[in-house]
């Protein structure tokens, strides 16, 4: 009996000992697995950032275009710059065809506080296109940022669209057409928006100044064609000031704004003095230099984008309406910079417009550059997957007497200028018209063609003799100054990465 006690208890302890060593050799159990939650808050697309209450949705596009007569840089438009469209070459040669690609990633964060939503918004990308500006190639691909904005509590800090802007040009076209609209780029800016309830809310907000160029007429004075005139703009001592009244509800929306901006000129010059010697040069004789001239430019608009299924259901019809005084960019953001609108016609034919806030005029007045201009759109859905805007704008700029007659007579020659024009007057206006039909074939990928016409009414109706840059494809000459017209066209392929 003892000896089969024995034998139980060592094959018990045998047991044990086996078990317990085969337990020390399981794995330590995991811990639970974290995974990305949905976060139904802000939409779709937005997921839970794994252990935070971070609300994120990453984004995007990859987007190829294909340009036809629309210049050397498809951004600025067909009839700005010194590199335009073939028939309208200014200074070397551009391309009839240009070819563009662009990608864009976008990350937007939300989260709630005890104030409301506090939101992150950051927009990046690169764009290349081919041929641009040259014989020989395109320009490397560029990377660029045009947003990276905070907003919490109704105020928004970055760099966003601008609060004055309503009217949408990406919405209905694929050029980069002239408007007020800041697009793509984006403006640097702090905000406040109110929201009064029913859809009505009001924004007081400080943008980073939009300057085109002052003409010091003292400064030596030329027409030069394509690129920036004489700019004497002063430096930067207050934002521009912009504020909107705006309703958005189930019809549309509708928007009134209005900016201020300074236009203050750098300096006043007397008995003809280049005052801009007083930053390096030694002024000698009779040259003195005054004090800065000031000035306030503004702009004010009205806009409405409405909803009219009325006449069919999906279709839109979308409007603004500018007027500045020193303050163009306002009414046209596009060109960047202060500039001619020029474009050559067939044989020595010529049209030109010259784009500025402002004349500093010799007895130091300043006179203001007025600008009126509107846009306009429809967009009919044929299908739910097929729709065709047609959109235009019409701008006119005018110069003043005293602004007309400081310019015209304190002009010097110059390569790639106008001289002895027999009707000197720097007023103009342009217009177009376009349309574009796309095809949206799933909700994020389209494709779509644009056809865009341009026409531009110089003031200048006259003949004056150009002088070329050496190499340029239009030689020195009398040219005959007149209107000129262009057609581009314009084919997009576009997918989102998510919508």
């Amino acid at each position: 009996m003892k000896m089969v006690k024995s034998l139980l208890l060592g094959s018990a302890a045998g047991l044990v000992a086996v078990v317990g060593a085969q337990a020390a050799d399981l794995p330590v159990k995991a811990k639970p697995v974290e995974y990305v939650k949905v976060c139904s808050l802000y939409g779709a697309g937005f997921y839970y950032i794994p252990g935070t209450d971070i609300c994120m949705k990453m984004g995007g596009y990859v987007r190829a275009q294909y340009y036809y007569n629309t210049g050397a840089t498809p951004s600025s438009g067909l009839m700005f710059g010194p590199n335009n469209a073939q028939q309208s070459n200014l200074v070397g040669f551009s391309n009839d065809t240009v070819m563009r690609t662009r990608a864009v990633w976008t990350v937007d964060t939300r989260s709630q506080t005890e104030w409301g939503t506090l939101r992150t918004y950051v927009l990046m990308g690169f764009n290349h296109d081919t041929p641009g500006g040259s014989s020989f190639g395109g320009n490397a691909a560029a990377l660029y940022a045009t947003r990276g904005f905070i907003q919490f509590a109704g105020f928004t800090f970055g760099k966003a669209q601008s609060f004055y802007d309503l009217y949408s040009t990406p919405a209905v076209s694929y050029f980069g057409i002239a408007a007020s609209d800041t697009g793509d780029a984006g403006v640097m800016l702090a905000a406040y928006t109110a929201q009064l309830g029913n859809g009505v809310s009001a924004t007081l907000a400080v943008e980073e100044p939009r300057r085109m160029a002052i003409v010091n007429t003292a400064i030596n004075n030329s027409f030069t064609l394509g690129g920036p005139v004489n700019n004497d703009y002063g430096t930067v001592k207050w934002p521009d000031v912009v504020a909107n009244i705006r309703v958005d509800q189930a019809w549309g929306s509708f928007q009134v704004m209005g900016a201020v901006h300074d236009a203050s000129a750098a300096y006043t010059a007397i008995n003809g003095a280049n005052c801009l010697a007083a930053t390096g040069a030694t002024i000698t004789g009779s040259m003195v230099c005054g004090t800065a001239s000031s000035a306030v430019g503004f702009a004010v608009g009205a806009g409405a984008t409405i909803n009219t299924d009325f006449i069919s259901r999906g279709d839109k019809f979308a409007f603004q309406v500018n007027y500045t005084e020193g303050a163009m960019r306002y009414a046209i953001y596009t060109p960047s910079g202060g500039g001619s609108m020029a474009m050559f016609g067939g044989g020595n034919s010529l049209g030109l417009g010259f784009f500025t806030d402002g004349v500093l005029a010799n007895n130091g007045s300043m006179e203001l550059t007025k600008v009126f201009g509107v846009n306009a759109s429809y967009d009919h859905l044929w299908t739910p997957s097929l729709k065709t805007s047609l959109y235009g704008g019409y701008f006119n700029i005018d110069y003043s007497a005293n602004a007309t007659a400081a310019m015209c007579a304190n002009v010097s020659g110059g390569a790639n200028t106008i001289s002895g024009a027999t009707n000197c007057n720097p007023d103009f206006n342009f217009y177009y018209i376009g349309s574009r039909t796309q095809w949206n074939v799933r909700p994020d990928f389209y494709m779509g063609v644009d056809v865009l016409y341009h026409h531009l009414e110089t003031g200048f109706n006259g003949t004056a003799t150009y002088t070329a840059l050496a190499g340029a494809p239009r030689p020195t000459g009398v040219y005959k100054i007149e209107n000129q017209d262009a057609v581009s066209v314009t084919f997009r392929v576009h997918r989102d990465i998510v919508p």
